[in-house]
């Protein structure tokens, strides 16, 4: 029960700490948007706001917030990552067993 209870602090954590970072992002590209409007030019914040905007989307998908993407980029998600742990384990334990014999 302990380790289940652990499960969901981790879990909890790291949606806090996603939460924490799109509001980081989104004061970034404000910044962003505010020093362009006093210097003018090219729209040069377009830059940051993808680059920012694509670490969000690929943390949100690794966080199991976005299903249907999860579903076109299985590898990016935790349970995908377990399971290839697992099939490596198992994997390295026939191979043990299959030398001992």
């Amino acid at each position: 029960m302990a380790h289940h209870d652990e499960e969901i602090k981790e879990r909890i954590r790291e949606l806090r700490d996603y939460y924490t970072s799109l509001v980081i992002h989104g004061l970034v590209v404000v910044v962003c948007f505010l020093i362009w409007l006093t210097t003018g030019g090219a729209f040069w914040p377009l830059w940051v706001l993808i680059s920012l905007g694509t670490v969000s989307v690929i943390k949100g998908i690794r966080l199991g917030l976005f299903p249907q993407l999860s579903e076109y980029f299985p590898f990016l998600s935790k349970e995908w990552e377990d399971e290839q742990y697992k099939a490596a384990v198992d994997e390295s334990k026939e191979k043990k067993s299959k030398k001992s014999e």
